[in-house]
């Protein structure tokens, strides 16, 4: 589906608008969630935002298709990167300050930009870039209803399909199934170096327990070390809690939800550690709303843990353990505002955020519970990932 002309246009006015506080004359977008999000088309392609006036698509590869699939009235084609300090002059007038995204862009890129405009300040505009896309539409939020159907629909698959013997990668390979027939779009996109991001993560047993590479507080083996994170084939047995992290995708927009299921019974501590979960989760909902610090959510969800006696597992265990307890949810999974130690922002209506908390035992397995949500202005969080 096309993005309309009028969402390009709120989301053009909104960065010109952060661009103009900081005295940025011209953002140089480059990276792919970014071009999404401000041209609604993925292409090779270097897209100028000037603090006023019209954007400019600057297309490698295919100025055709970038032509059909975008809203944007100024798309041309680029034959050769000499010609990017002409195009900004004319898209900007005379640049002293570009912004560009430092927080993903390689190094080589920045020093090529560098020797294009040597009397030009080169400035970082990604945090301008996220706080804007960290402000839902009701057009994204459709997209991200429709991505969370499917997450919620697989869950239910899960719950139908787990027995004992059944293994973590056999559940994973059918929910996989599932999420493509359910109109899943397969590549998802997950910020940052070594970003790399799958269908979610089935893991079983003392499996869950073990960390991962990435930021996130459930690894798993995975199907071997090249690979280091997800399912390996481990057999689900009754007492074990078996983790299932899952994410939709519709229109290049996510949702997330984990749900732990078991056969018959969990054994202690994970039937407790998995209502403790269940409780902060509900606590943190009330946290929801427009003007709490994101950093409040972390913080109470663990003087929770660690009034149920849970402190050493909040969130993973040792080295692996991570400092956010959720984390915003749009075109990318890993956006702001991240509910973490440190960042005192204040949510916003319109943020979507997937609130996980976790708890993790070594050789035992990990518990947990996660859900999508809305913060609206007025009358609380709506939960977006709701089990059908």
């Amino acid at each position: 589906m096309l993005v309309p002309a009028e969402e390009l246009q709120t989301r053009t006015a909104a960065l010109q608008g952060r661009l103009r506080e900081r005295g940025i004359d011209a953002a140089l977008v480059v990276e792919a969630a970014d071009l999404v999000y401000l041209t609604g088309t993925v292409q090779n392609a270097h897209l100028i935002v000037p603090a006023t006036g019209e954007p400019l698509l600057l297309v490698r590869r295919d100025v055709d298709r970038a032509r059909a699939e975008s809203r944007l009235r100024s798309i041309e084609p680029l034959t050769s990167l000499r010609g990017l300090p002409d195009a900004v002059r004319r898209a900007a007038g005379h640049v002293r300050r570009l912004g560009l995204e430092l927080d993903v862009l390689p190094a080589a890129a920045y020093l090529r930009y560098g020797r294009m405009w040597p009397d030009v300040e080169l400035v970082d505009v990604s945090a301008a870039l996220l706080d804007v896309r960290s402000r839902k539409s009701d057009w994204e939020v459709a997209r991200i209803r429709a991505a969370c159907g499917q997450v919620m629909a697989a869950h239910r698959t899960a719950r139908e399909a787990l027995r004992p013997e059944l293994t973590d990668l056999d559940l994973q390979i059918l929910l996989e199934e599932r999420l493509r027939r359910l109109g899943h779009q397969g590549p998802m996109r997950f910020r940052g170096l070594n970003g790399e991001m799958f269908f979610g993560a089935v893991m079983t047993g003392p499996d869950a327990a073990l960390p991962a590479y990435s930021e996130t507080p459930l690894g798993g083996p995975g199907p071997s070390p090249a690979v280091g994170r997800g399912a390996k084939g481990s057999a689900h047995k009754v007492g074990m809690a078996m983790v299932v992290d899952l994410c939709g995708a519709r229109d290049g927009y996510l949702s997330d939800a984990t749900r732990t299921l078991f056969s018959e019974r969990l054994d202690p501590p994970l039937d407790h550690a998995l209502q403790v979960c269940e409780l902060i989760l509900t606590e943190l909902e009330a946290l929801l709303v427009p003007g709490v610090p994101a950093s409040t959510l972390y913080t109470r969800g663990l003087e929770l843990a660690q009034e149920a006696g849970f402190g050493d597992a909040w969130m993973g265990h040792g080295p692996g353990r991570v400092r956010f307890v959720g984390h915003g949810v749009g075109l990318e999974i890993n956006e702001a505002p991240v509910l973490a130690v440190g960042n005192d922002a204040p949510l916003m209506a319109g943020n979507v955020v997937a609130v996980e908390p976790k708890l993790v035992f070594p050789g035992l397995g990990a518990v947990g519970r996660e859900n999508t949500y809305l913060v609206r202005a007025a009358g609380g969080p709506e939960t977006l990932t709701i089990d059908v």
